[in-house]
């Protein structure tokens, strides 16, 4: 989607995208009416190599870990399917993690099957009463001699239902004192799990949930990461989390736009093709502009990921920006389409439903605008004292 990109990176595009037309393109309604999770799907596109992207030189097609191949794989997925897209997300984010931050045990237990699309690991760290301010998380990981005992609730996980294990962020007890923030991955048929299930307007494959811990016992290799660093040595993730999150919007908002183009060609009214009037091509062409500036954005930062510069401010803008251009403009395509973008035929309202759903996921807009003016001014733009997440 992307004009200046290598010949590395036009490869994974051209891969993508051949095979997304192909064989997800054509379903995605389907799919989005559903809740059963496409296994097979998922390895197919784990046959591709994206899941390996960020997985270290083992499972990745370029010598390199380029963030912003990521992102173009993405990017051409959800244009044939957003919740699709959606999928490749947390693979990539826990392959990484575990990749730099997890026991050798783990990495070997774990990484192979995640990129072969064989497993997934869902990540658990919002709670019914923090949201977004992850420095009071109240779910707790109390060390033992051999490993930790874990108790707390997790709210709002993404493919809880379908997971085989979970990273949990939990703040850490060792001694009787909080060493601070750490993360675990919790296999998910411990004793002491529960879930549940919370229903979506949208994300339907993925499905959220909530889950409970009590008294969890995991072994010592299963910490992520430092005892008690887990917010400034592991979770960093979010920076490249948040620009992915925005294409998947922006593919989904293209691919409605494109699709609008062709109707309105055709559509006849007043002894004209809609496209002749005013009324419908500016719009239009105001939400191409819109889509292409925040594509820009994503990209920006993404390739500041790749060359290891500073990029927090630019993930949040793409965060902020993409998704909320992207909803306007498949909102657009719907009234454009009138009462036939409004049935459930086409697929403009399930659009609209699961793209306003990255307008929340991995920090609202409000959390956004109070990173990019904190990153940018500093502190004296922030509504709160800074506490240790560690």
């Amino acid at each position: 989607m992307t004009s200046v990109v290598d010949p590395d990176r036009s490869r994974i595009r051209d891969a993508v995208n051949a095979f997304a037309a192909k064989r997800v393109a054509p379903g995605y309604l389907a799919r989005a009416k559903s809740s059963t999770f496409p296994w097979d799907l998922h390895r197919e596109i784990a046959d591709l190599g994206i899941y390996g992207l960020l997985a270290g030189d083992e499972y990745n097609p370029l010598d390199r870990e380029d963030f912003v191949a990521a992102g173009l794989a993405v990017e051409e997925l959800a244009y044939a399917d957003f919740n699709i897209a959606n999928i490749a997300i947390p693979v990539m984010l826990m392959g990484t993690l575990i990749r730099h931050h997890g026991s050798e045990t783990l990495v070997k237990e774990w990484l192979p099957r995640l990129v072969a699309g064989e497993t997934f690991v869902a990540f658990g760290l919002t709670e019914p009463e923090t949201g977004s301010d992850a420095a009071n998380i109240t779910t707790t990981a109390r060390a033992t001699d051999d490993g930790y005992v874990i108790s707390g609730e997790k709210t709002s996980v993404t493919m809880l239902s379908n997971a085989e294990a979970i990273i949990v962020a939990a703040r850490t007890i060792r001694d009787g004192g909080d060493v601070g923030v750490s993360a675990f991955l919790v296999p998910l048929d411990s004793a002491g799990i529960a879930k549940s299930v919370v229903p979506d307007t949208g994300w339907g494959i993925l499905g959220r949930g909530v889950l409970h811990l009590d008294a969890v016992e995991i072994p010592a290799d299963n910490l992520i990461g430092v005892e008690g660093r887990a917010f400034s040595r592991v979770l960093n993730g979010f920076d490249f989390t948040r620009p992915l999150l925005a294409l998947t919007g922006i593919g989904a908002a293209q691919v409605s736009l494109d699709e609008t183009a062709e109707y309105v060609r055709q559509r006849t009214a007043f002894g004209a093709k809609l496209a002749k009037f005013e009324g419908v091509s500016f719009p239009m062409a105001e939400h191409l502009t819109k889509l292409e500036a925040a594509r820009l954005i994503c990209y920006s930062a993404l390739e500041k990921r790749t060359l290891n510069l500073p990029h927090t401010a630019e993930a949040a803008m793409a965060k902020w920006y993409g998704p909320l251009v992207a909803s306007a403009a498949v909102k657009e395509c719907l009234l454009l389409h009138g009462n036939y973008g409004y049935s459930q035929e086409l697929p403009f309202e399930q659009r609209l439903r699961d793209v306003m759903s990255v307008e929340i996921a991995d920090g609202t807009a409000q959390i956004q605008k109070i990173i990019i003016m904190r990153e940018k001014y500093g502190t004296d733009f922030v509504p709160y004292e800074k506490r240790s997440t560690t």
